[in-house]
């Protein structure tokens, strides 16, 4: 039933889309001209029809998005507006998009360049991304320096390898383009309804050339402060029923248990009720393979996003046939931001005093909807519950320089990049303070619902105490040998997951017109890359031996409204905890033990990688044909340095590998009539593996001859991409689209044990054959899928603009690919007249495979939509303002372990509402 509402909603779209009668006879709107047949548009208008002369003039298959004006692209946020694109998907766990999917492939095996050269990554670490991936956060960009990003969805031999899914390039504005003295400024601020705070964005922009355009620099910052609040429901381990069933039998004094007993009613004779009685055994049966939710959360996440950034470009022409561009880009973020969670500890099977459940249907396991457990007796040691507090300090810092040449020298013509990109990010510090209580309590899920009641509300700040206070203490031996009796209740740990990103790259090519029969182009080149990734964590933990609780210390109870439609009941929401300041002061005051324990070894990796690869590709044209074909040599050299522990002993490891490859690639466009375009291509592509999956650290035991960690031998994910495309380009600034695209995925990189591995262990010396569960490859997968899009003209100014793409994948796992939607739905009608424009953006994906959880459960993200909407009004010619509004819905992120009624995690992060005035000249 879902899929048929969603199959009308793409079919209305696209038949609204395919109205070329009405496109061609709609006046020009307001706000345009039309002379001698050209026709001049301004606003949403332009910056569509730039983004299709593009795609109709592109040498493959390409989506491009553009902006409006100088400094204004549809969205603030760079990802928002590429998840408009036909077959670009984009997560937002934490309310704006940071990574995309492209064309169902994971954003670890998708590339984004700037101006065509490489740029480091890092994470602001509190973020559970993929830090070791290859991935890029698009939201650290300024949407002010942005011109145009293509994102090209089939290779040229010419274009950088690096993506199986595609590569997204961001072409960035360059002065000696614009007017001399332009200027863009956009100030104003936005409020989310969740955090109820405001915050402040702006941005400027100068542009200035010479009368006779050999010189120009352009200059921008922008500054950006974004409030985060996130409250929500998480679920950290399911168990199964069969865990909690040991108040229905006796044990002996060796430990073991009797057998459960049965009385003449066929029930229990002791232990817990289910669903109101003493179970049967079919009862006690069906309770055991039901899933229960045993560590159950309610959780509130809190940042203040600050990110200010400059970028600088300078321009000059020595001769009319040589021009030299340098660029630099600076990005400096705060990330700092405190996190709380409160949860139960419903393991303790004997403590159960009554539970209820949900029989499972069709083949799948029930669940236990609510599960009752007594308290700690007064006076005994013991937990039944934490409350876990973090302060984590952020920051990131993202550098990039480049210098690019483009010198025509005669009938040739040469451009270069030469440059350099670096990036750190991650917690430094991280504190950390915790706290337990003794009480008894009630909880369970079921789907979006979830319930925990303590036997006194979360609100009570005495019944939270310190580590010590409930667990009592015990002998304590520092690294340094120092001895202490108490209680770990937290840490401060330096560089907690902190990660670096650099490289130093250099690229030639070479292009010539020349007449060999349907060869009219040749293009030659190479470039080198040398990159460095490395992650950095050291281990620190904090005991106290005092008793206190929460109730001592600055606590606050939180907002009675936070926890609004995430369908929680009982009294565990709103809870008592404490802000930044109550987890400095409390760690001070009763951290009266620290153990700094160093490197974090097992955490640690370095990954040199060297990157060679040189290309030849010829541009043919025949009559109504043209295209390219090509190939890339490509040589990758990594060398990994990790951590093999053996026997409690550790020993820094390097391992060198080496690999060449050949990826040819053809793309063929037919021009089928004046306005019809069909396009194919095919091409060798590769994906290069995670850096913690080449350098993770490798456990070792001689004895038994098995181990787990990393696997420095990894080679790059590889795939045959096909892909075909019909456009037709009915009328100005508009078009219809559809698209298949084939991706057959070899050396699939998954987690399985190893057999045969001879390793040298650096800790004992010895060469021998272990069994070793590591990422290796092997894996086959394969994507495919096609899409539809297009936008019109309509009438009276309005427009409309949209897209579906399905994606399937096959796989040895029934879950398929993390990160594929299946179904991918856009529509954003579109208004503009003189002065006033708006636009309504509706975008929704269905779910998604996105990790493999605990006891190898499937872990899901449900279907997303995501509702926006922007309005503005141009007060004259330079000077407008703009209202804006996303997540208008106040959508749910909603992801579950294999089956619906199983939530691992339940999050909303509110509406943003946003107002800003802009002058241009």
């Amino acid at each position: 039933m879902a899929f048929s509402r969603f199959a009308y909603l793409a079919s209305t779209a696209l038949v609204a889309l395919a109205t070329p009668a009405l496109a061609q006879d709609a006046p020009a709107p307001a706000g345009t001209t039309a002379e001698d047949d050209t026709i001049t548009v301004t606003g949403i208008r332009r910056s569509i029809a730039d983004a299709i002369q593009t795609k109709r003039n592109a040498d493959s298959i390409v989506d491009v998005i553009s902006a409006e004006d100088v400094g204004k692209l549809p969205d603030s946020n760079i990802a928002d507006s590429l998840a408009r694109l036909p077959g670009v998907t984009v997560d937002r766990q934490f309310g704006e998009g940071e990574q995309l999917s492209i064309a169902g492939t994971e954003p670890a095996l998708n590339r984004v360049t700037i101006d065509g050269h490489s740029v480091a990554s890092a994470d602001w670490g509190g973020n559970p991304s993929d830090r070791s991936s290859r991935s890029f956060n698009y939201s650290l960009l300024s949407p002010t320096i942005i011109s145009q990003a293509v994102l090209y969805k089939t290779p040229e031999a010419r274009l950088q390898e690096g993506a199986i899914g595609g590569t997204v390039d961001i072409v960035t504005r360059k002065p000696l383009d614009l007017k001399s003295g332009t200027i863009a400024a956009t100030a104003g601020g936005e409020y989310n309804d969740r955090a109820k705070r405001g915050s402040f964005r702006g941005s400027a922009l100068y542009s200035w050339k010479n009368d006779d355009e050999t010189i120009g620099f352009l200059g921008s910052v922008s500054y950006d402060k974004e409030q985060l609040s996130r409250a929500g429901v998480a679920s950290y381990w399911y168990r199964t029923g069969a865990a909690l069933l040991e108040s229905f039998s006796t044990v002996n004094a060796d430990g073991t248990r009797n057998p459960i007993q049965y009385g003449a009613d066929g029930r229990a004779v002791m232990g817990a009720t289910i669903n109101g009685s003493r179970p049967t055994a079919a009862t006690i049966a069906a309770f055991s393979a039901s899933r229960y939710a045993s560590f159950l959360a309610r959780e509130f996440f809190k940042q203040e996003r600050e990110r200010i950034s400059f970028s600088g470009a300078v321009s000059a022409k020595p001769t009319d046939n040589m021009t030299v561009t340098g660029t630099a880009l600076i990005i400096r973020g705060n990330y700092d931001n405190v996190s709380n969670s409160e949860y139960t500890y419903g393991f303790e099977g004997s403590r159960m005093t009554a539970a209820t459940y949900i029989p499972g249907q069709n083949g799948q396991p029930g669940i236990v909807d609510s599960a009752t457990f007594s308290g700690i007796p007064a006076g005994q040691t013991g937990s039944t519950g934490q409350l876990d507090t973090y302060y984590r300090r952020t920051r990131l810092k993202n550098d990039s320089v480049s210098l690019l040449l483009d010198w025509t020298p005669g009938e040739w013509t040469v451009t270069g990049n030469l440059g350099a990109t670096r990036a750190t990010g991650g917690k430094d510090p991280e504190y950390l303070l915790d706290f337990r209580t003794q009480q008894g309590f009630t909880a369970g899920a079921n789907g979006r619902n979830t319930l925990v009641n303590w036997n006194s509300p979360a609100s009570d700040a005495t019944k939270w105490l310190s580590n010590f206070t409930a667990n009592g203490g015990e002998n304590i031996r520092a690294t340094d040998g120092r001895t202490f009796f108490g209680r770990q209740i937290g840490g401060i740990p330096l560089q907690s997951g902190f990660t670096t990103d650099s490289e130093v790259f250099g690229e030639l090519n070479v292009k010539r017109d020349v007449e060999f029969g349907p060869i009219k182009t040749i293009l030659f080149g190479g470039r080198y890359a040398s990159h460095l990734n490395g992650n950095t964590s050291y281990s620190n933990a904090v005991f106290t031996n005092q008793n206190y609780t929460l109730a001592d210390l600055d606590f606050y109870v939180q907002d009675s409204n936070l926890y609004n439609g995430l369908g929680t009941s009982g009294n565990g929401t709103p809870y008592a905890t404490l802000d930044k300041d109550g987890i400095l002061a409390a760690l001070t005051k009763y951290g009266n033990f620290t153990d700094d324990r160093g490197l974090s070894r097992g955490d640690y990796w370095r990954v040199r990688e060297k990157i060679a690869a040189g290309y030849i590709q010829a541009n043919f044209e025949l009559g109504k044909f043209r295209g390219n074909v090509g190939g890339r040599v490509v040589n990758t050299s990594d060398a990994s340095t990790f951590y093999v522990q053996s026997s409690n002993q550790f020993a820094l490891t390097k391992v060198d590998s080496d690999e060449t490859r050949f990826l040819p690639a053809a793309n063929v466009i037919f021009q089928a009539g004046e306005d019809v375009v069909l396009r194919a291509s095919a091409a060798k592509v590769i994906a290069r593996p995670r850096y913690g999956d080449l350098a993770g650290s490798l456990s070792l035991d001689d004895t038994t001859r098995s181990g787990s960690g990393g696997n420095p031998d990894l080679r790059p994910y590889a795939a045959t991409n096909y892909g075909l495309s019909a456009e037709w380009y009915f009328a100005p600034a508009s078009f219809l689209a559809g698209e298949f695209f084939y991706r057959d995925i070899s050396n699939y990189v998954g987690n399985q044990v190893e057999d045969g591995v001879e390793f040298t262990n650096s800790v004992t010396g010895r060469t021998l054959t272990y069994s070793i569960s590591r990422p290796i490859n092997g894996g086959k997968a394969s994507v495919t899928g096609f899409s539809l899009s297009g936008n019109t003209n309509l009438i009276w100014g309005f427009g409309v603009q949209g897209s579906y793409t399905f994606a399937d994948a096959e796989t040895p796992f029934a879950n398929g690919l993390p990160f594929l939607s299946r179904h991918t739905f856009t529509v954003v009608p579109y208004y503009e007249n003189g002065p006033f424009q708006a636009r309504v953006s509706y975008n929704r994906r269905s779910k998604y495979f996105y990790r493999f959880g605990r006891q190898a459960s499937s872990d899901y993200t449900d279907a997303y939509r995501q509702l926006d909407a922007q309005i503005s009004y141009a007060i004259s010619d330079g000077i407008g303002i703009t209202a804006a509004a996303s997540n208008l819905l106040d959508e749910t992120y909603y992801q579950y372990s294999s089956t619906p009624d199983a939530p691992t995690s339940i999050y909303k992060n509110g509406r943003v509402f946003s107002l800003s005035a802009t002058f241009r000249m």
